[in-house]
Order: C-alpha cells, then sequence, then structure tokens
C-alpha cells in the first residue's frame, strides 16, 4: 500500500512540476494523497474538508495560518514551548511558501500545522505528561477531554476563531488565568538577580546587627518587598527591612514574625528561573484537574503545601482554617470525593503501626496502660475482651493478636472530638486533634496521610445549618460516637498548589512532597539549588 502512494505523489509531482500558482484542487489532492495512511486522524478530518487545505492558500497562509501561528507565540504563557508545536522544519516551510508555486509545500505546510493542532489541544486542555507516571500519590482520575479535537479542527476549517477554539481548551479556572498573567509578567519584567545570602547559625531580630544584613535587603528589594534601600547603618536590620520581611514571610506561608531564622533562609535564595519553573509545573498541574471551579457547588478545599483548608459556597470563600497534613514518607494524596457525614465524639482503632511500635511494648510494661488511655481490646466482631486474661509478654507479630485496640471518645483521643467523612479508596478524612500546638508551626506536614483542622467546631456549624453551637458542642462530648448524615454533600477537593496569586502578592509554597521537583524534571525546566 505504502508503495502505491509514493507512486501517486511522485505522479503527482510531475504532473505539477510544469505548473504555476498552485490551485487549492491542486493542493488538496496532494492532501488527500499525504494523510491517506496517516495514523493521527487526520484522513477523516480533510474528508470531511474535501480535502482543501484548513490553513494555506495560493502562495501563502489564510487567516486562519496567520492567527495560528500568532497563538503558537503565545503558548510561552502556558508554560508551554513554542518549539513543540512549530518546529524548525515548519518554519523553513512558512517563508518556502511564500514565493513557492509548488502544491507539495502548500499541502506539507498544512497537515504539519494540523497535527501540530492537534498536539497543542491536547497539551492545553489535558496536559502534556501523565501524571501517574511521575506521582504515586496522585489519585486524581486523568482527566478527560473537554473538546473534541478533530471536531474543533474542522470547525476551525469551517471558519471559527482560532483564538477562541484554542480558549475552551484551557482550564476555565481563575487560578490558570491568573497564573498566566503572572508569568507574562515575570518573562517581560524578571526580577534582578543577587548573590545568594549565606547560610548562617541563630537568628537575627529587629536592632541587630549582622553582616548579611545587605545581602538580605538587595534580595528583598529584587522581590520587591523592600520598596527602597534604608539608609543609616547597612549592616544593621532596620524598621524597614524587618517590615520587607514580614511581608516576605507572609506571602511564603512562614510565620510572619520578622525574625530572619533558619525557614526564612531556606525561602529566600530562589531565583527568576526557579519562578518560572513554579508557574510552569502549576500551570501544568492545573490542565490535569477537572474544571472545580466550573460550578456553584459547595466545596472544600484543602492545598496541601499551603496548609489550609477552605470552604467555599459558590464562589464565596466563607471559612478557612490550617490544617497538618501527611508527613513525606506518609503523603496525603491528591484526589477528590464528595463529604456525606460526619462523626461526633469519635472512637480510634489504633492502627498496625503505632500498635506495635507504641501501645504493645506499653501495655507489657504495665497492662494498666490501657485503662489510663481510655483504650479496650476487641475481637474482629468487636466484642470486649478481658486485657488480663492476654499473655502479653508471648506477642511477637500480629499473628499472635486476633484483636483490636480501640480508644473511646474523648478529648485525648487523637481523632479529637469530630471528623468529617468523605468516603475514598484511601482511608483519608478530615477530624479534630488535641495536639493544638502544632498549628503554630510554619510546616504541618506531621500526619500519618489524615487532615487535622484547628477549628472543627465552626467548621461542624457551617455544614450543619440549623444545628446552633450549643447542639454541636454537646455532641462533641458524647461518651459513644455519633454518625449525622449532611442534608447534601459537599464536593472536597485535596489539592497540590505551590503559587498564585493573591491581592496582588505573589504567594509561594515549600514543595513539601517534592512534586514540583519531579514534574518540572519531566518537563525538563532548569532548577537552582535553592528551588523553594
Amino acid at each position: 500500500m505504502r508503495s502505491k502512494t509514493i507512486y501517486y505523489v511522485s505522479a503527482l509531482a510531475i504532473m505539477f512540476s510544469c505548473r504555476q500558482k498552485p490551485s487549492q484542487t491542486e493542493i488538496a489532492e496532494v492532501i488527500g494523497t499525504m494523510v491517506h495512511e496517516d495514523e493521527s486522524g487526520l484522513d477523516s478530518i480533510y474528508a470531511k474538508n474535501e480535502f482543501k487545505p484548513i490553513w494555506v492558500s495560493n502562495g501563502g497562509l489564510k487567516k486562519a495560518g496567520e492567527d495560528y501561528v500568532d497563538e503558537i507565540e503565545k503558548v510561552v504563557f502556558d508554560g508551554l514551548e513554542k518549539s513543540d508545536y512549530l518546529s524548525e522544519e515548519q518554519i523553513g516551510l512558512l517563508e518556502k511558501i511564500k514565493g513557492s508555486e509548488d502544491p507539495f509545500v502548500h499541502a506539507a505546510l498544512d497537515v504539519a500545522l494540523s497535527k501540530s493542532f492537534l498536539a497543542l489541544a491536547s497539551d492545553l486542555n489535558i496536559g502534556r505528561i501523565d501524571p501517574s507516571a511521575i506521582h504515586s500519590e496522585w489519585k486524581m482520575a486523568r482527566k478527560i477531554p473537554t473538546v473534541n479535537y478533530k471536531e474543533l479542527l474542522l470547525s476551525i476549517a469551517e471558519g471559527e476563531s482560532v483564538k477562541e477554539g484554542l480558549d475552551q481548551l484551557r482550564p476555565n479556572n481563575p487560578l490558570y488565568t491568573a497564573l498566566q498573567i503572572l508569568l507574562k509578567q515575570r518573562l517581560s519584567e524578571p526580577m534582578e538577580e543577587t548573590e545568594s545570602i549565606r547560610l548562617f547559625e541563630g537568628k537575627i531580630e529587629k536592632g541587630d546587627s549582622h553582616a548579611e544584613i545587605p545581602a538580605i535587603r538587595r534580595k528583598l528589594l529584587s522581590l520587591e518587598d523592600l520598596g527602597t534601600n534604608p539608609q543609616g547603618k547597612r549592616e544593621v536590620y532596620d524598621e524597614e527591612s524587618f517590615h520587607a520581611v514580614k511581608k516576605f514571610q507572609k506571602r511564603h506561608g512562614l510565620i510572619d514574625d520578622g525574625v530572619i531564622g533558619s525557614d526564612f533562609l531556606a525561602a529566600i535564595n530562589y531565583n527568576t528561573s526557579d519562578i518560572i519553573a513554579k508557574i510552569n509545573v502549576n500551570l501544568e498541574r492545573l490542565r490535569w484537574l477537572p474544571d472545580f471551579a466550573d460550578t456553584e457547588k459547595d466545596k472544600v478545599i484543602v492545598n496541601i503545601p499551603d496548609f489550609q483548608l477552605f470552604y467555599l459556597q459558590g464562589t464565596d470563600t466563607t471559612f478557612t482554617s490550617k490544617v497538618v497534613v501527611g508527613r513525606e514518607y506518609r503523603e496525603t494524596p491528591v484526589f477528590e470525593a464528595d463529604m456525606t457525614h460526619l462523626v461526633f465524639s469519635p472512637t480510634w482503632t489504633l492502627p498496625e503501626t503505632i500498635l506495635w511500635k507504641d501501645v504493645i511494648p506499653a501495655v507489657q510494661k504495665n497492662v494498666a496502660y490501657l485503662e489510663r488511655n481510655n483504650m479496650q481490646v476487641l475481637d474482629f466482631q468487636e466484642n470486649r475482651i478481658n486485657a488480663n486474661e492476654i499473655d502479653w509478654d508471648s506477642l511477637k507479630d500480629k499473628d499472635d493478636f486476633p484483636y483490636l485496640i480501640r480508644q473511646s471518645p474523648g478529648r485525648e483521643n487523637p481523632l479529637g472530638e469530630v471528623k468529617f467523612m468523605f468516603p475514598n479508596d484511601y482511608a483519608i478524612y478530615i477530624h479534630d486533634t488535641p495536639a493544638q500546638s502544632l498549628f503554630s508551626r510554619d510546616e504541618r506536614a506531621f500526619s500519618s496521610g489524615c487532615i487535622r483542622m484547628e477549628d472543627p467546631e465552626k467548621f461542624a456549624a457551617l455544614l450543619l445549618e440549623d444545628w446552633d453551637e450549643e447542639k454541636i458542642l454537646a455532641h462533641m462530648d458524647l461518651d459513644e460516637e455519633k454518625k449525622v448524615d449532611l442534608d447534601r454533600a459537599r464536593e472536597v477537593w485535596i489539592l497540590y498548589i505551590t503559587i498564585w496569586s493573591q491581592e496582588g502578592n505573589l504567594e509561594v509554597r515549600q514543595d513539601v512532597y517534592g512534586m514540583d521537583r519531579k514534574l518540572a524534571e519531566a518537563l525538563e525546566l532548569p532548577l537552582s539549588e535553592y528551588f523553594l
């Protein structure tokens, strides 16, 4: 079959070699032969268009072709590379077509631009990288294309705007649009590069003198946290620099106390290419997601690197809370589910790791440990077992212990006094915690995967709209756990976003699980040793 195609192309080449200015019909005949065995599905698209060129005309580009080439120039603001959609060979054809009377040049360019369009359409719509290939804890299902790319190409052939066609492929998400604007700013106005600040032991407080203060000022100036370089003693940590440090800390999710310490130093040394890479990977990550901002349903959003929970009623954020997420080796997964019910005064069944590492050794020393900690031994049918009848010293592994240990409700229960349930395959839920001191930390990745929240009673009040505070507090202090169904499900989105714009400020968060770095490597983006 392939030899016949080559024969027909060669025959057409001889036939057209003596002709002037190829007509649309002549170009169409060549396109027909070129796409006949094409595996990208162009044959069916061009067939519906009677094999007429979509992008080129006699001796140049149609308006659709010109518009598409212009749009390729702008994909850099989507974090994409122009060269992935307009190769050197295609650029050569763009030049060659201007004075060419050869229908093969016209047809080759038209087919190349169509293949380019289908590739760009997919990359804009669902992303370049399959997230499951690089992130084991990315549990969100691969996004289903929101547009039929071939039909979109055909509609452009019939006169639809190229720009409008590409715009409908992009995520319908204000975060994405804001990141595009940020990227455009950073590419057009890169921040001034300064020398790295040398790490040092201890901390600097307002009024102290330190040799690194001048370098810190220069960096804060380049980041626009400091308006002007203060006059006076250059090594003194003055009032103006103090407020600039606080602004930087707040933008980076740090405790904004103005104290220059290890967290501040770990966050400040990144450069322009690091910020551009961070924007690019977050744009790609947003392309992976369904358009969760596209509905007005109430949503619970947890942003893992920000250690924050947001409750959106319609489009309004009506509640926020600090959260604790999974530690690095017990990562909280990225996924979505529906919150269906709450459990007040929950019990806690000890996971095997804690059971064997902590509790059984403590009980072997003194069986009274169970009573002191409000714990009971149960069989797998949840019948209570007398702990004094178990030979604790003989226990070596789980086969020796056909039981479970459960802690009764109470303030010291690790789940606190209420948990918020959104059934999923990962046993992840949001819950209260007695360890309130953790919420004063900058970085809050301490859990075994579940999400602890700071203000559970306020959150419960928003979800149970017809309950008053007294009723909620009473249910948080029961002797037995109680399930309460919600009147309607709320969407829960556990996300991983590390950069965004808020009230005109660039907000940056540490890559706590290394997801940014892995994706940047997959996209072949340059990173400095100080990438945050």
